[in-house]
């Protein structure tokens, strides 16, 4: 009798042990599922820290669904962990079949047109950059408005930067936005072609104001001497309001002519 108490004593004690031992795996688990989805909030609350408008992550999901409906739920939770992990989304999008799906939701979730570039073609490049532009664009551009000089291209460059030709703003919306586009590229262009002429193509009165300021017009030549002030200042280095740069008698043009230095005594 006395043996068959004992044995329903330490029967009840290892049940109890058992019960003890499952309710604190039901606790650890709760508490690292919370855990988690906490590390997800933080982690969702910095990414939109990073992004200048602290616009809301799961709109920006919402919008993305909208543009994709044949994503899963899964494909969505995937991109958003890789658009976190901003040192290795390339490598987490690369393991993947849908790996252009993969960067540019990357890219969209971001509000980074430049994550496009991991693509490789340049027409999915502009494919992939196209929402992800149409949807920073408007605020962005506004923003952009406040800035001058260098400040206020680089700012518009940077909106666009994957677009190398007029052509590859065309699907942009609105149609200010695909204007926009369009001057930064013609301004880019004139710019390092020196060529006040494609200035005339740009709308925006700011930027069409600061490309007739900062290019030298490659056929102006103000001080008649038989260089153009182009040819002045980027070849020669002399002075293009003066005819005689280096006032030995001889106009600059007529030196250039010769093989003789503007500059100094010797030959070109």
């Amino acid at each position: 009798m006395l043996n068959k108490k004992r044995k329903i004593i330490i029967l009840g004690c290892i049940v109890l042990i058992l019960l003890s031992a499952l309710v604190f795996v039901l606790i650890f688990k709760k508490d690292s599922l919370v855990n988690n989805e906490n590390e997800k909030l933080v982690n969702k609350k910095n990414l939109t820290i990073e992004d200048d408008y602290n616009e809301d992550i799961d709109e920006i999901l919402q919008e993305l669904k909208n543009i994709h409906p044949e994503f899963t739920s899964s494909q969505l939770e995937f991109y958003l962990e890789a658009a976190i992990n901003n040192t290795n989304y390339s490598n987490l999008c690369k393991r993947r079949s849908d790996h252009s799906d993969c960067v540019s939701s990357v890219a969209f979730i971001k509000g980074d047109s430049s994550v496009c570039g991991e693509i490789g073609d340049q027409k999915m490049i502009i494919e992939c950059a196209d929402p992800t532009v149409q949807r920073i664009a408007a605020k962005r551009n506004e923003k952009c408005q406040f800035s001058e000089g260098s400040d206020f291209t680089n700012c518009l460059k940077n909106i666009f930067l994957v677009y190398r030709n007029p052509d590859d703003c065309s699907n942009l919306k609105p149609e200010n936005i695909q204007q926009a586009c369009k001057d930064i590229i013609y301004y880019e262009t004139a710019f390092i072609g020196q060529n006040r002429e494609l200035c005339k193509n740009i709308i925006d009165e700011k930027l069409n104001q600061i490309c007739n300021n900062n290019i030298t017009d490659k056929s102006q030549n103000a001080d008649n001497d038989g260089l153009s002030d182009y040819e002045e200042t980027s070849i020669y280095k002399t002075d293009p309001n003066k005819t005689d740069t280096d006032g030995d008698g001889y106009s600059d043009g007529d030196e250039v002519k010769n093989g003789y230095n503007p500059l100094g005594e010797g030959k070109l």
